[in-house]
Protein backbone atom coordinates (compact mmCIF):
# COMPACT_ATOMS: atom_id res chain seq x y z
CA UNK A 1 0.00 0.00 0.00
CA UNK A 2 1.81 3.09 -0.88
CA UNK A 3 2.23 6.10 1.82
CA UNK A 4 -0.62 8.48 0.47
CA UNK A 5 -3.07 5.48 0.67
CA UNK A 6 -2.11 4.79 4.26
CA UNK A 7 -2.40 8.19 4.86
CA UNK A 8 -5.67 8.52 3.44
CA UNK A 9 -6.97 5.50 5.21
CA UNK A 10 -5.43 7.10 9.11
CA UNK A 11 -7.57 10.58 7.50
CA UNK A 12 -10.68 8.79 6.84
CA UNK A 13 -10.52 6.29 10.24
CA UNK A 14 -10.11 9.73 12.00
CA UNK A 15 -13.08 11.24 10.43
CA UNK A 16 -14.96 8.56 11.40
CA UNK A 17 -14.26 8.41 15.14
CA UNK A 18 -14.93 12.14 15.22
CA UNK A 19 -18.25 11.88 13.71
CA UNK A 20 -19.10 9.23 15.39
CA UNK A 21 -18.19 11.04 18.65
CA UNK A 22 -20.16 13.58 17.84
CA UNK A 23 -23.30 11.35 17.48
CA UNK A 24 -22.62 9.88 21.23
CA UNK A 25 -22.79 13.48 22.43
CA UNK A 26 -18.82 14.10 22.74
CA UNK A 27 -17.60 17.82 22.81
CA UNK A 28 -15.88 17.96 19.37
CA UNK A 29 -15.96 21.45 19.41
CA UNK A 30 -13.23 21.85 22.19
CA UNK A 31 -11.16 18.53 21.01
CA UNK A 32 -7.81 18.84 21.96
CA UNK A 33 -6.04 19.42 18.69
CA UNK A 34 -1.97 19.61 18.06
CA UNK A 35 -0.58 23.09 17.56
CA UNK A 36 2.32 21.79 15.19
CA UNK A 37 1.76 19.35 12.17
CA UNK A 38 5.52 17.54 11.70
CA UNK A 39 6.20 16.03 8.47
CA UNK A 40 6.42 12.44 8.01
CA UNK A 41 10.48 10.86 8.05
CA UNK A 42 11.56 8.03 6.55
CA UNK A 43 14.43 8.42 9.59
CA UNK A 44 15.17 5.07 11.19
CA UNK A 45 14.29 3.95 14.95
CA UNK A 46 16.29 1.44 16.64
CA UNK A 47 15.04 -0.97 18.76
CA UNK A 48 17.02 -3.02 21.00
CA UNK A 49 16.11 -6.77 22.40
CA UNK A 50 18.25 -8.22 25.09
CA UNK A 51 17.22 -11.75 26.27
CA UNK A 52 19.32 -13.55 29.09
CA UNK A 53 18.05 -16.81 30.26
CA UNK A 54 19.39 -16.18 33.65
CA UNK A 55 16.87 -12.94 33.88
CA UNK A 56 14.77 -15.48 36.03
CA UNK A 57 14.43 -18.07 38.10
CA UNK A 58 10.80 -19.85 38.71
CA UNK A 59 8.73 -16.48 39.57
CA UNK A 60 12.20 -14.72 40.89
CA UNK A 61 14.15 -12.11 38.51
CA UNK A 62 17.37 -11.37 39.44
CA UNK A 63 17.91 -7.66 39.93
CA UNK A 64 21.93 -7.90 38.97
CA UNK A 65 21.40 -10.06 35.47
CA UNK A 66 18.74 -7.01 35.10
CA UNK A 67 21.14 -4.42 35.29
CA UNK A 68 23.80 -6.54 33.29
CA UNK A 69 20.88 -6.55 30.44
CA UNK A 70 20.38 -2.66 30.78
CA UNK A 71 23.23 -1.57 30.34
CA UNK A 72 24.30 -4.06 27.48
CA UNK A 73 20.74 -2.62 26.54
CA UNK A 74 22.01 1.15 26.83
CA UNK A 75 25.13 0.55 25.10
CA UNK A 76 23.97 -0.92 22.10
CA UNK A 77 21.01 1.63 21.59
CA UNK A 78 23.18 4.63 21.56
CA UNK A 79 26.03 3.00 20.08
CA UNK A 80 28.65 4.12 23.57
CA UNK A 81 31.16 1.90 25.21
CA UNK A 82 30.12 2.54 28.95
CA UNK A 83 26.56 3.10 30.69
CA UNK A 84 27.84 6.52 31.58
CA UNK A 85 28.38 7.20 27.79
CA UNK A 86 25.01 5.66 26.85
CA UNK A 87 23.53 7.98 29.48
CA UNK A 88 25.04 11.23 28.32
CA UNK A 89 24.32 10.39 24.63
CA UNK A 90 20.43 10.02 25.28
CA UNK A 91 20.48 13.02 27.88
CA UNK A 92 23.52 15.47 26.87
CA UNK A 93 21.98 18.13 28.98
CA UNK A 94 22.16 16.28 32.39
CA UNK A 95 22.86 18.14 35.44
CA UNK A 96 22.48 17.40 38.80
CA UNK A 97 19.72 19.86 39.24
CA UNK A 98 17.68 18.26 36.63
CA UNK A 99 15.02 15.89 37.99
CA UNK A 100 14.39 12.34 36.39
CA UNK A 101 10.87 10.34 36.33
CA UNK A 102 10.91 6.53 35.94
CA UNK A 103 6.64 5.91 34.78
CA UNK A 104 5.91 2.79 35.82
CA UNK A 105 3.28 0.56 35.43
CA UNK A 106 1.59 -0.51 38.35
CA UNK A 107 -2.15 -1.42 38.29
CA UNK A 108 -2.05 -5.07 37.70
CA UNK A 109 0.55 -5.84 40.97
CA UNK A 110 0.60 -9.71 40.00
CA UNK A 111 2.16 -8.51 36.72
CA UNK A 112 3.65 -4.72 37.03
CA UNK A 113 6.86 -3.25 36.25
CA UNK A 114 9.45 -4.95 38.41
CA UNK A 115 11.04 -3.42 41.27
CA UNK A 116 14.12 -5.89 39.96
CA UNK A 117 14.23 -3.99 36.77
CA UNK A 118 13.15 -0.25 37.90
CA UNK A 119 15.71 -0.20 40.74
CA UNK A 120 18.78 -1.40 38.75
CA UNK A 121 17.61 1.29 35.88
CA UNK A 122 17.85 3.75 38.68
CA UNK A 123 21.37 2.72 39.90
CA UNK A 124 22.69 2.63 36.57
CA UNK A 125 21.47 6.49 35.56
CA UNK A 126 23.02 7.44 39.24
CA UNK A 127 26.07 5.75 38.63
CA UNK A 128 26.54 8.77 35.83
CA UNK A 129 29.36 11.35 36.28
CA UNK A 130 27.46 14.96 36.01
CA UNK A 131 30.14 17.69 37.05
CA UNK A 132 32.50 17.12 39.96
CA UNK A 133 30.29 13.87 41.27
CA UNK A 134 28.04 11.60 40.39
CA UNK A 135 24.04 12.13 39.08
CA UNK A 136 22.07 12.20 42.41
CA UNK A 137 20.04 9.46 43.34
CA UNK A 138 17.56 11.85 45.01
CA UNK A 139 16.99 13.11 41.63
CA UNK A 140 15.04 10.04 40.53
CA UNK A 141 11.12 9.52 41.47
CA UNK A 142 10.13 6.12 40.29
CA UNK A 143 5.94 6.79 39.91
CA UNK A 144 2.82 6.14 39.23
CA UNK A 145 -0.61 6.55 39.84
CA UNK A 146 -1.28 5.30 43.63
CA UNK A 147 0.82 4.64 46.75
CA UNK A 148 -0.91 1.44 47.61
CA UNK A 149 -0.59 -0.01 44.04
CA UNK A 150 3.52 0.96 44.17
CA UNK A 151 3.52 -1.24 47.78
CA UNK A 152 1.50 -3.95 46.35
CA UNK A 153 3.74 -3.91 43.60
CA UNK A 154 7.58 -4.73 45.53
CA UNK A 155 8.19 -0.77 45.59
CA UNK A 156 9.35 0.97 49.15
CA UNK A 157 7.93 4.27 49.25
CA UNK A 158 10.41 7.14 49.91
CA UNK A 159 9.68 11.02 50.17
CA UNK A 160 13.13 11.66 51.70
CA UNK A 161 15.65 13.56 50.12
CA UNK A 162 18.12 10.64 50.72
CA UNK A 163 18.24 7.63 48.02
CA UNK A 164 15.88 6.87 44.74
CA UNK A 165 12.26 8.56 46.07
CA UNK A 166 9.34 6.80 45.41
CA UNK A 167 5.40 7.68 45.18
CA UNK A 168 2.31 8.30 43.55
CA UNK A 169 0.24 10.86 42.24
CA UNK A 170 -2.19 10.60 45.52
CA UNK A 171 0.82 11.59 47.56
CA UNK A 172 1.05 14.68 49.13
CA UNK A 173 4.58 14.89 47.92
CA UNK A 174 3.69 14.83 44.01
CA UNK A 175 1.27 18.13 43.72
CA UNK A 176 -1.24 16.29 42.82
CA UNK A 177 -3.02 16.57 39.47
CA UNK A 178 -2.86 20.16 37.55
CA UNK A 179 -5.53 22.17 35.79
CA UNK A 180 -7.57 19.58 33.31
CA UNK A 181 -7.74 20.13 29.79
CA UNK A 182 -9.68 18.25 27.36
CA UNK A 183 -7.87 15.89 25.46
CA UNK A 184 -10.04 14.48 22.36
CA UNK A 185 -13.42 15.06 23.91
CA UNK A 186 -12.12 14.02 27.53
CA UNK A 187 -11.26 16.09 30.42
CA UNK A 188 -7.89 14.90 32.03
CA UNK A 189 -5.56 16.57 34.61
CA UNK A 190 -1.82 15.45 34.40
CA UNK A 191 0.12 14.20 37.47
CA UNK A 192 2.26 16.24 39.51
CA UNK A 193 5.04 13.56 39.35
CA UNK A 194 5.29 14.10 35.35
CA UNK A 195 4.44 17.91 35.35
CA UNK A 196 6.60 18.87 38.52
CA UNK A 197 8.90 15.79 39.24
CA UNK A 198 10.48 15.17 35.44
CA UNK A 199 12.53 16.89 33.87
CA UNK A 200 12.99 14.39 31.68
CA UNK A 201 11.32 10.95 31.85
CA UNK A 202 12.41 7.03 31.12
CA UNK A 203 8.96 5.58 30.34
CA UNK A 204 9.42 1.71 31.66
CA UNK A 205 6.00 -0.09 30.84
CA UNK A 206 5.37 -4.05 31.51
CA UNK A 207 4.10 -6.56 28.54
CA UNK A 208 0.52 -7.18 28.47
CA UNK A 209 -2.38 -7.57 26.38
CA UNK A 210 -5.57 -5.81 26.46
CA UNK A 211 -8.93 -6.66 26.15
CA UNK A 212 -9.81 -3.44 25.03
CA UNK A 213 -7.25 -1.78 23.33
CA UNK A 214 -5.46 -4.49 22.16
CA UNK A 215 -1.80 -4.24 23.88
CA UNK A 216 -0.96 -2.17 26.89
CA UNK A 217 2.78 -1.08 26.65
CA UNK A 218 4.33 2.30 26.25
CA UNK A 219 1.82 4.43 24.63
CA UNK A 220 -0.96 3.52 27.18
CA UNK A 221 1.45 3.54 29.89
CA UNK A 222 0.23 7.63 30.30
CA UNK A 223 -2.73 6.88 31.34
CA UNK A 224 -1.34 6.28 34.32
CA UNK A 225 0.13 10.40 33.84
CA UNK A 226 -4.00 11.36 34.00
CA UNK A 227 -6.87 12.07 36.35
CA UNK A 228 -9.29 10.11 34.59
CA UNK A 229 -8.54 7.29 32.27
CA UNK A 230 -11.41 5.40 32.52
CA UNK A 231 -13.13 7.91 29.91
CA UNK A 232 -10.60 7.39 26.77
CA UNK A 233 -11.35 3.90 26.25
CA UNK A 234 -14.11 3.65 23.50
CA UNK A 235 -13.43 2.99 20.56
CA UNK A 236 -9.66 0.68 21.46
CA UNK A 237 -8.55 3.92 22.90
CA UNK A 238 -8.29 5.09 19.35
CA UNK A 239 -7.15 7.81 18.63
CA UNK A 240 -7.21 8.08 22.73
CA UNK A 241 -4.07 6.79 23.08
CA UNK A 242 -1.94 8.74 20.63
CA UNK A 243 -3.62 12.08 21.55
CA UNK A 244 -2.71 11.70 25.20
CA UNK A 245 0.85 11.17 23.89
CA UNK A 246 0.60 14.49 21.48
CA UNK A 247 -1.17 16.29 24.78
CA UNK A 248 1.65 15.89 26.92
CA UNK A 249 4.77 15.84 24.36
CA UNK A 250 3.43 19.36 22.82
CA UNK A 251 2.14 20.87 26.37
CA UNK A 252 5.41 19.88 28.35
CA UNK A 253 7.81 19.55 25.72
CA UNK A 254 10.02 16.24 24.75
CA UNK A 255 10.62 15.08 27.80
CA UNK A 256 10.50 10.95 27.05
CA UNK A 257 14.17 10.15 25.93
CA UNK A 258 14.11 6.68 26.49
CA UNK A 259 11.64 4.33 26.37
CA UNK A 260 12.01 0.56 27.93
CA UNK A 261 9.99 -2.92 28.10
CA UNK A 262 10.02 -5.04 31.44
CA UNK A 263 9.50 -8.10 29.36
CA UNK A 264 10.85 -10.65 31.78
CA UNK A 265 7.32 -11.83 32.11
CA UNK A 266 4.09 -11.16 30.00
CA UNK A 267 0.21 -11.58 29.54
CA UNK A 268 -1.07 -12.53 26.31
CA UNK A 269 -4.83 -13.30 26.95
CA UNK A 270 -7.48 -11.10 29.44
CA UNK A 271 -4.65 -8.41 30.53
CA UNK A 272 -3.99 -6.16 31.36
CA UNK A 273 -4.69 -8.34 34.79
CA UNK A 274 -4.52 -11.19 35.87
CA UNK A 275 -0.87 -13.41 36.64
CA UNK A 276 1.89 -13.46 34.26
CA UNK A 277 1.04 -16.13 31.47
CA UNK A 278 4.65 -16.79 29.70
CA UNK A 279 8.12 -16.42 30.54
CA UNK A 280 10.37 -14.07 28.12
CA UNK A 281 13.02 -12.95 29.92
CA UNK A 282 13.66 -9.94 27.57
CA UNK A 283 14.38 -6.34 28.18
CA UNK A 284 13.44 -4.10 25.02
CA UNK A 285 14.94 -0.87 24.90
CA UNK A 286 13.91 2.60 22.12
CA UNK A 287 13.64 6.17 21.76
CA UNK A 288 10.75 5.46 19.85
CA UNK A 289 7.76 4.67 21.71
CA UNK A 290 5.83 3.60 18.91
CA UNK A 291 8.67 1.11 17.18
CA UNK A 292 9.32 -0.29 20.77
CA UNK A 293 5.05 -0.86 21.34
CA UNK A 294 5.42 -2.24 17.50
CA UNK A 295 7.85 -4.53 18.38
CA UNK A 296 6.61 -5.58 21.82
CA UNK A 297 2.96 -6.32 20.30
CA UNK A 298 4.72 -8.64 17.75
CA UNK A 299 6.13 -10.51 20.70
CA UNK A 300 3.20 -11.04 22.43
CA UNK A 301 1.17 -11.92 18.96
CA UNK A 302 3.71 -15.03 19.26
CA UNK A 303 1.32 -16.42 21.89
CA UNK A 304 -2.36 -16.95 21.39
CA UNK A 305 -3.78 -13.49 21.71
CA UNK A 306 -6.86 -12.85 20.12
CA UNK A 307 -6.64 -9.37 20.87
CA UNK A 308 -3.76 -7.84 18.54
CA UNK A 309 -6.42 -6.51 15.81
CA UNK A 310 -7.60 -3.89 18.21
CA UNK A 311 -4.00 -2.43 18.87
CA UNK A 312 -4.41 -0.06 16.00
CA UNK A 313 -3.52 3.12 18.17
CA UNK A 314 0.22 2.20 17.07
CA UNK A 315 -0.27 2.88 13.79
CA UNK A 316 -1.94 5.76 14.47
CA UNK A 317 0.55 7.62 16.61
CA UNK A 318 2.74 6.73 13.29
CA UNK A 319 0.49 8.71 11.08
CA UNK A 320 -0.11 12.07 10.05
CA UNK A 321 -2.25 14.02 12.36
CA UNK A 322 0.20 12.19 15.53
CA UNK A 323 3.88 11.94 13.99
CA UNK A 324 5.00 10.12 17.24
CA UNK A 325 7.21 7.90 15.97
CA UNK A 326 7.34 5.05 13.41
CA UNK A 327 5.61 1.81 12.64
CA UNK A 328 6.96 0.70 9.57
CA UNK A 329 8.84 -2.38 10.15
CA UNK A 330 10.92 -1.50 7.01
CA UNK A 331 12.16 1.53 8.86
CA UNK A 332 12.73 -0.63 12.33
CA UNK A 333 16.05 -1.77 12.71
CA UNK A 334 15.82 -4.53 15.51
CA UNK A 335 19.09 -5.70 17.25
CA UNK A 336 18.67 -8.86 19.52
CA UNK A 337 21.56 -9.17 21.96
CA UNK A 338 21.71 -12.44 23.66
CA UNK A 339 22.86 -13.89 27.49
CA UNK A 340 25.19 -10.77 28.47
CA UNK A 341 25.55 -11.74 31.69
CA UNK A 342 27.59 -15.26 30.46
CA UNK A 343 30.38 -12.75 28.82
CA UNK A 344 31.56 -12.53 32.58
CA UNK A 345 30.89 -8.87 32.75
CA UNK A 346 30.04 -7.06 35.83
CA UNK A 347 27.05 -4.25 36.47
CA UNK A 348 28.60 -0.91 34.95
CA UNK A 349 31.24 -2.16 33.53
CA UNK A 350 32.93 -1.74 30.08
CA UNK A 351 32.09 -4.23 27.54
CA UNK A 352 33.34 -4.29 24.22
CA UNK A 353 33.91 -1.35 22.33
CA UNK A 354 31.01 -0.08 20.03
CA UNK A 355 31.50 -1.61 16.85
CA UNK A 356 28.92 1.29 15.18
CA UNK A 357 27.04 -1.75 12.72
CA UNK A 358 23.42 -0.71 11.57
CA UNK A 359 21.69 -2.68 9.05
CA UNK A 360 19.96 -0.25 6.56
CA UNK A 361 16.68 -0.02 4.83
CA UNK A 362 16.74 -1.62 1.74
CA UNK A 363 16.10 0.18 -1.41
CA UNK A 364 13.58 -0.20 -3.29
CA UNK A 365 11.57 -0.83 -0.86
CA UNK A 366 9.05 -2.59 -1.48
CA UNK A 367 10.72 -4.45 -4.27
CA UNK A 368 10.12 -6.73 -7.69
CA UNK A 369 13.14 -7.53 -9.68
CA UNK A 370 15.99 -6.92 -6.76
CA UNK A 371 16.86 -4.92 -3.68
CA UNK A 372 20.06 -3.41 -2.19
CA UNK A 373 20.33 -3.99 1.50
CA UNK A 374 22.86 -1.66 3.14
CA UNK A 375 25.61 -2.44 6.13
CA UNK A 376 27.77 0.39 8.09
CA UNK A 377 30.28 -1.41 9.71
CA UNK A 378 32.51 1.19 12.50
CA UNK A 379 35.57 -1.56 12.10
CA UNK A 380 36.02 -4.56 10.03
CA UNK A 381 34.31 -7.76 11.02
CA UNK A 382 33.09 -11.26 10.17
CA UNK A 383 29.63 -11.02 9.00
CA UNK A 384 26.72 -13.21 7.64
CA UNK A 385 23.62 -11.28 5.97
CA UNK A 386 20.42 -14.03 5.69
CA UNK A 387 16.73 -13.96 4.42
CA UNK A 388 13.78 -15.28 6.45
CA UNK A 389 10.21 -15.91 6.23
CA UNK A 390 8.23 -14.58 8.36
CA UNK A 391 7.96 -18.44 9.87
CA UNK A 392 11.35 -18.23 11.09
CA UNK A 393 12.86 -19.93 8.16
CA UNK A 394 16.05 -19.68 6.58
CA UNK A 395 15.21 -18.96 2.77
CA UNK A 396 18.43 -17.47 1.43
CA UNK A 397 21.99 -16.96 2.45
CA UNK A 398 23.04 -13.25 0.89
CA UNK A 399 26.84 -13.22 2.14
CA UNK A 400 29.28 -14.64 4.58
CA UNK A 401 32.45 -13.38 5.12
CA UNK A 402 34.93 -10.14 5.72
CA UNK A 403 33.85 -6.89 5.36
CA UNK A 404 35.79 -4.07 5.33
CA UNK A 405 34.75 -0.36 7.14
CA UNK A 406 32.53 1.72 5.54
CA UNK A 407 29.47 1.24 3.56
CA UNK A 408 28.27 -1.64 1.84
CA UNK A 409 25.03 -2.78 -0.27
CA UNK A 410 24.32 -6.42 -0.77
CA UNK A 411 21.98 -7.25 -3.26
CA UNK A 412 18.70 -9.97 -3.21
CA UNK A 413 16.85 -10.88 -6.29
CA UNK A 414 13.77 -12.39 -4.37
CA UNK A 415 15.19 -15.91 -4.87
CA UNK A 416 15.57 -19.20 -2.59
CA UNK A 417 19.01 -20.98 -1.98
CA UNK A 418 17.73 -22.70 -5.25
CA UNK A 419 17.25 -19.74 -7.44
CA UNK A 420 13.71 -20.53 -7.19
CA UNK A 421 11.20 -16.98 -7.25
CA UNK A 422 9.62 -16.40 -4.42
CA UNK A 423 6.15 -15.49 -3.40
CA UNK A 424 5.37 -12.15 -2.43
CA UNK A 425 5.03 -11.20 1.03
CA UNK A 426 7.08 -10.03 3.78
CA UNK A 427 10.56 -11.57 4.73
CA UNK A 428 13.33 -10.39 6.82
CA UNK A 429 17.24 -9.88 6.30
CA UNK A 430 19.23 -10.32 9.20
CA UNK A 431 22.78 -9.19 10.30
CA UNK A 432 25.07 -11.02 12.53
CA UNK A 433 28.09 -9.63 13.79
CA UNK A 434 29.53 -9.15 17.10
CA UNK A 435 26.98 -11.88 18.75
CA UNK A 436 24.47 -9.92 17.56
CA UNK A 437 21.33 -9.98 15.15
CA UNK A 438 20.34 -7.27 13.45
CA UNK A 439 17.18 -7.31 11.49
CA UNK A 440 14.79 -5.67 9.42
CA UNK A 441 11.52 -6.39 7.50
CA UNK A 442 11.47 -6.47 3.41
CA UNK A 443 8.32 -6.80 1.14
CA UNK A 444 8.76 -8.16 -2.19
CA UNK A 445 5.62 -7.62 -4.59
CA UNK A 446 5.33 -9.48 -7.68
Amino acid sequence: MSEKKQRGNLERREFIKISTAASLGLATGSLWMPKTIRAATDDTSRVVVVFDEQASSGSQIDPEIARIMLDAGLKELTETATPQDAWLALFPELTASMSMGIKIACLNQTLPTHPEIAYPLAESLSSTPVGASNYPENQILIWDREDWELINSGYDLNTSSAGVRCFGTNNAASGGYGYPQTIYGAYQAFSGCFTGHSDRLINLCSLRNHTISGVTLSLKNHYGTISSPGNMHPYDCDPYIPALNLALRETYGEREKLIVCDGIFGIHTGGPTGPPQFIENKIILSQDAVALDYVCRDIISGYPCTTISQATHIETSAGATYNLGIADPADIEIININNPSSTGIQPGKNGAQPSEISLGKNYPEPFNAGTAIPITLGRPGEVRLEIYDVKGRRIDMLYQGTLSVGKHAINWNGTGTSGQPLASGRYFSRLHVDGKVHSRAITLVR
